[in-house]
């Protein structure tokens, strides 16, 4: 369960800042907002795949 949980929330995490890095328009984030944003996404995805591997064995 704990594990479902956690993807739940990592794709969310991954959906909302590739929604940042997306925008355009007078919506545009600054290049420090993307920046962040990629670092969260490869944060999450780590923690998503440890997660993952914790959880299955």
């Amino acid at each position: 369960m704990i594990p479902s949980i956690g993807m739940m929330i990592g794709f969310y995490v991954t959906t909302r800042m590739i929604s940042f890095l997306t925008r355009s328009g007078d919506r545009k984030e600054g290049i420090v907002v993307k920046l962040l944003a990629i670092i969260t996404i490869i944060v999450t995805v780590i923690c998503v795949f440890d997660l993952l591997l914790r959880g299955s064995v």
